[in-house]
């Protein structure tokens, strides 16, 4: 049990969650005459000697029935399942980085939509302002139209007093 006890411990001193949290180091991890009978750190594997210790016969009464073969078995089918949760984590890690990463885009992103949201306020204000400008400058250009000045009142009279001069001398 204290063995079973060890290897999970060490899965989770290997976990990005548990070593996000802070990670307590595992129990006996420093001392060299702990359950596993070898010195393990939180952030490594059992070493071969731990394994080696754990092989003998002797050294453990569940293991005693087991063959030299089914041992070697055991630990093969271990090292696999460990290469394949080190995967599993490597895909996890991967994981974990590519979301990091699409946070801070997602980040980038909501900064510059606040950004051009901001200038589109900004255009749509002076839209409003263009608006009320060009519709004042139509009152006006109205209000000119319809005033008489005195440049067209200097027109009018150039072009009677000419015609009159054609017609007098038409008929003189």
């Amino acid at each position: 049990m204290m063995e079973v006890r060890i290897g999970r411990e060490v899965e989770k001193s290997k976990s990005a969650l548990y070593k996000s949290r802070g990670g307590a180091s595992i129990p006996y991890a420093h001392d060299e005459g702990g359950p596993a009978g070898g010195a393990v750190d939180g952030s490594s594997r059992p070493t071969k000697n731990t394994f080696q210790q754990d092989d003998a016969p002797d050294s453990n009464p569940d293991t005693a029935a087991l063959t030299r073969d089914q041992l070697q078995m055991f630990e093969s089918e271990n090292a696999d399942l460990l290469q394949y949760y080190e995967g599993q984590m490597e895909q996890i890690s991967q994981a974990e980085r590519s979301i990091l990463e699409i946070s801070e885009l997602h980040s980038t992103l909501h900064a510059n939509l606040a950004q051009q949201s901001e200038h589109i306020e900004q255009l749509v204000q002076e839209s409003y302002d263009t608006t009320a400008n060009l519709g004042k400058g139509n009152q006006e250009l109205k209000r000119a139209s319809e005033r008489r000045s005195t440049a067209q009142a200097v027109f009018w009279g150039t072009v009677g007093f000419c015609s009159f001069l054609v017609v007098w001398d038409l008929v003189f």
